[in-house]
């Protein structure tokens, strides 16, 4: 996607689509950052994924250090620079449908707050972004077991308050053996899931990890 020619300008702006749809909210969290109201930073992240949406963008792309975390935040801070943004959000508005604007409204305001920069807080609510993505195709997976789902996710999302094994088995009807060893396999399967989002964002296979590392570093912190 982020090497896109004339020729894949199709498969890449359905890729960049399905990415905006996934990751408006460190756009607006940048946005809130940078001293934007809730109304202008909701128009700018509709305008901004437009304008990556264009056919012109897709011809003249010029990709930014091979992650897609920096390239739209490069990309950003480009458009920002343009007297005549708020005209062609206007003007352009319906065009893509990044769904959920009412979250928007939910998104805690301690995330852009003077406590954190807005390229921090960019970063944060990417890897919460990218987390909630591995979340979501997981639970999927899990759909017969939904229960489950609901206890196993916590091992991996707060595991310093996840409830003992036994105690998790006592809920379900489960052994403590069953709770272990599908604490293992969802774990498992984040770990590669994770991975999968990620890859589908940098460049090159060899940045997936030091990436990984990073945005596990902003988790934690």
């Amino acid at each position: 996607m982020l090497s896109a020619k004339d020729g894949e300008i199709d498969a890449s702006k359905q890729a960049m689509e399905e990415l905006a749809v996934a990751y408006w909210k460190p756009i607006y969290v940048f946005l809130r950052g940078k001293g934007h109201s809730h109304e202008e930073a909701q128009d700018e992240t509709q305008g901004f994924f437009e304008h990556l949406l264009s056919r012109d963008f897709f011809r003249n792309l010029q990709p930014e250090g091979g992650r897609f975390r920096s390239f739209l935040l490069v990309s950003l801070r480009h458009r920002l620079i343009d007297e005549h943004r708020k005209v062609a959000n206007v003007q352009h508005r319906a065009e893509v449908s990044l769904e959920p604007w009412h979250e928007m409204e939910a998104v805690d305001a301690s995330t852009f707050s003077a406590g954190a920069s807005p390229e921090e807080a960019f970063d944060r609510s990417w890897a919460e972004a990218l987390v909630e993505r591995a979340m979501m195709v997981l639970q999927g997976r899990w759909e017969k077991r939904v229960a489950l789902f609901a206890e196993l996710r916590y091992t991996v999302e707060s595991p310093e308050n996840v409830a003992k094994y036994s105690d998790i088995a006592s809920r379900l009807g489960m052994t403590e053996g069953a709770v272990g060893k599908a604490a293992h396999d969802f774990r498992k399967q984040f770990g590669e899931q994770i991975r999968q989002e990620i890859r589908d964002t940098v460049a090159e296979d060899d940045d997936v990890e030091e990436e990984l590392r990073y945005l596990v570093t902003l988790l934690r912190s």
